[in-house]
């Protein structure tokens, strides 16, 4: 009978295992009740807890606590003023009096005083003992919001935690042991305050019971650079700064020597820095490997790697960037628009480049820059500005709309003829020029209206007439942001492909009746196609198809086309695609034009 005694005496502290009041029953009154001094307090609209009085004075709330061998605390404040030594507030994590004004013994965090600090305090009646004060955390600003949690563990180890913007991403501060046992019977709050200060302390979500341990792995929220020189990635909470200082979680693939620091700011714990040691006009794609990284409840994420681009801007300079593309004549449901193309191996900041243009007697001054932000090309990358980009992309077949944008001042184009320039907005120096007209449109289009002019080669200067050329229907008559519909490839070190004309006339009159290509530079074994096709895209005629061929190799094409029958007048590509047995891809694009006597 006195087993069961106990245990019905036991249950209702079996059963308050913890102390939560988030104020959202509008009320402090009930579910738990707090007691003291009622009256100078409220719950406000944001369903908070806040001092409400007038005068200088002090004031008080407390509600029943419990004792348990680990115990974790948390709560939430907001101070709205520069704390001093008659403005302050404390927070009781337990006390053997609900009268926290009395002689209490209890410990309590006080946040603010003479000195602005954040000091964890064991009281004995009229002596105060500091625990633990928190660095770097200060109550000097207009407005002051924190959210701590304390743990104590059965041996008397404690840990500290805050979150100095309010929210749940803590940081650990520090640890200390104290075997005393608190004095946990009540938990309350108590306010220090002038009149002025009279009702601008807010507290909010406490919560006193068993340790919530934390099971979640961080998680990368972002990643890139936040300058030139440092990789930011940010993780879904705060992690643990041991982590940084193993120089192992952190490496690059292929550049190890590359990542020269590695560090975490006091105030964005969340984010891991790390400084790339890089030259100007450096380019590298590199993965980024990251093991061993965990938050303080040492939860660990899980190994992981992303690739990671990394560049310094460089200068742009004459034949760095060019003019690949230009629609001057759009018709009605379509946009002017001009494309640039990085020829170089450099990244190049467009917000340094300006475009203007000139025709008819006008010239337009240089525009505002081509982007408003700062923007990276990167090398053998497409950009382009357009008067409405909106209409662009919804006119023309467009693979990535985002290197299209609309320049708020795009200069005046005639659409007969006209010029246009690229120049450094820091200098004025030209980087690129081309002139353009209607009679450069291939002359069998009866109407050029949304047809755009495409450069054929960017090693080619820009003034060479012969190296523009109407897009190809199959395009659209249009390829913003993209590879052009006629190009030339340069093989690099693949296939060198020759034509011994740009033009020939299959007469048999015996001159220039047929086109030698030459194919030189090519590793034994190697597939070899060369196709013909029209200004459409439509296939011709086939010369090679998957041919074994030798180092050095001829083929004739005599302007026949699969039929046999000699082709119409007009510009035609040879297209020529290898694929060698080492594995090197080469693809080669060149115009012909098919000419006949009149």
């Amino acid at each position: 009978m006195k087993f069961i005694l106990c245990w019905i005496i036991l249950l209702p502290i079996a059963l308050q295992a913890q102390v939560k009041d988030d104020f959202t029953d509008g009320n402090f009154t009930s579910d738990p009740s707090w007691t003291g001094d009622t009256s100078a307090f409220k719950v406000n609209a944001q369903h908070q807890l806040q001092l409400n009085t007038t005068g200088s004075d002090t004031s008080s709330l407390a509600t029943q606590g419990l004792t348990m061998f680990e115990m974790e605390w948390s709560f939430w404040i907001k101070i709205s003023f520069n704390t001093s030594l008659n403005n302050y507030a404390r927070v009781y994590l337990g006390s053997d009096s609900p009268d926290l004004k009395g002689l209490v013994n209890a410990v309590y965090l006080q946040l603010g005083g003479s000195d602005d600090s954040i000091v964890l305090y064991r009281q004995n009646g009229t002596v105060h003992i500091p625990l633990f004060k928190f660095p770097f955390l200060r109550t000097n600003k207009s407005t002051n919001i924190f959210r701590f949690k304390v743990r104590r563990d059965s041996t008397g180890n404690w840990d500290l935690f805050a979150d100095s913007t309010g929210g749940k991403q803590f940081s650990r501060f520090g640890y200390f042991t104290y075997k005393q046992t608190v004095p946990a019977a009540w938990l309350g709050v108590f306010c220090r305050y002038t009149a002025s200060n009279s009702a601008k302390i807010c507290f909010d979500d406490f919560y006193a019971g068993r340790i919530l341990l934390d099971t979640i792995p961080p998680k990368i929220i972002s990643s890139g650079f936040s300058d030139s020189l440092t990789i930011r990635i940010k993780f879904s909470e705060y992690i643990d700064s041991a982590c940084i200082y193993n120089e192992s979680n952190f490496s690059l693939k292929n550049n190890p020597e590359k990542l020269i620091k590695i560090f975490i700011l006091k105030e964005e714990p969340s984010i891991i820095f790390i400084i790339i040691n890089s030259s100007k006009n450096d380019f590298f794609c590199d993965t980024l490997r990251i093991r061993n990284i965990s938050d303080f409840s040492n939860n660990f994420l899980a190994d992981t790697s992303f690739l990671l681009c990394f560049y310094i801007p460089g200068p742009c300079r004459p034949g760095d960037m060019v003019i690949n593309e230009v629609l001057f004549h759009p018709d009605v449901s379509g946009s002017r628009f001009i494309e640039f193309y990085n020829c170089s191996a450099k990244v190049i900041s467009l917000k340094t480049l300006t475009v203007e243009t000139s025709g008819n007697g006008y010239q337009t001054k240089p525009s505002d820059p081509l982007c408003s932000e700062e923007r990276m090309l990167l090398p053998k990358d497409f950009f382009v500005v357009a008067a409405d980009s909106s209409k662009l992309c919804s006119r023309y077949h467009i693979p990535d709309p985002g290197k299209i944008t609309t320049l708020e001042h795009f200069p005046s184009m005639n659409a007969d003829s006209g010029s246009i320039f690229l120049r450094s907005g820091e200098d004025s120096l030209l980087i690129d020029a081309m002139s353009y007209s209607q009679s450069m449109h291939l002359p069998f289009l009866v109407n050029t209206e949304g047809v755009s002019l495409e450069r054929l080669d960017s090693q080619i200067p820009s003034n060479c007439r012969a190296n523009w050329q109407s897009a190809s229907e199959t395009s659209g008559f249009a390829s913003p942001g993209y590879e052009n519909s006629h190009y030339v490839i340069d093989p690099g070190n693949g296939i060198d492909v020759q034509l011994s004309s740009s033009i020939i006339s299959p007469d048999n009159d015996g001159r220039e009746d047929l086109l030698y290509i030459k194919v030189i530079n090519v590793e034994t074994g190697t597939l070899l196609s060369i196709r013909i096709f029209d200004i459409r895209g439509n296939l011709v005629k086939t010369i090679a198809n998957s041919s074994i061929v030798s180092e050095n190799s001829l083929f004739l094409w005599d302007g026949t086309g699969d039929s046999n029958l000699i082709v119409n007048m007009g510009y035609y590509i040879v297209y020529t695609e290898s694929l060698s047995v080492t594995g090197k891809h080469s693809k080669v694009k060149k115009p012909i034009v098919i000419a006949r006597k009149l």
